[in-house]
C-alpha cells in the first residue's frame, strides 16, 4: 500500500482524513488537455490512504483510474470504484461540454 499517514506508533488514532468504516475518495483535477482531464487523489481507508489516479476521456466522458504503487490488498476494486464515481460526477459537465470538477469527493461504506 502507499500509505500517506498511520496511527501512531503508541496506538493513537488514525488521521482524521480516514474514515472509520467505509472507502472515501477524495481527488483534485491536476491536467487537461482536449483528449483528457486527469484527476489524482487517494482512497482513503480506515487502515492506510492509497493514492489514484483517474483520467476522464474527452469527449466521451470514459474513465479509467488507477491505484499508483504497488502491493495494494483489492487494488482493482478501488480502480474499478473510483472510475465509476468520478465518471457519475463529471457526467453532465461533459454531456453538456462545461468545465469538469475541480475536485471530487464521494464515500462508499
Amino acid at each position: 500500500m502507499v500509505p500517506i499517514d498511520a496511527p501512531d506508533d503508541d496506538g493513537g488514532a488514525p488521521s482524521a482524513d480516514r474514515p472509520d468504516f467505509g472507502v472515501r475518495y477524495s481527488v483534485e483535477r491536476v491536467g487537461a488537455d482536449a483528449r483528457a482531464v486527469t484527476y489524482r487523489g487517494h482512497a482513503h481507508l480506515p487502515s492506510a490512504s492509497v493514492a489514484l489516479e483517474v483520467r476522464v476521456a474527452l469527449p466521451n466522458g470514459a474513465t479509467e483510474a488507477r491505484v499508483l504503487g504497488e502491493g495494494v490488498a483489492d487494488a482493482a476494486e478501488l480502480q474499478r470504484a473510483a472510475a465509476a464515481l468520478v465518471r457519475a460526477a463529471t457526467k453532465s459537465a461533459v454531456a453538456s461540454g462545461r468545465a469538469l470538477p475541480r475536485k471530487i469527493v464521494r464515500w462508499r461504506g
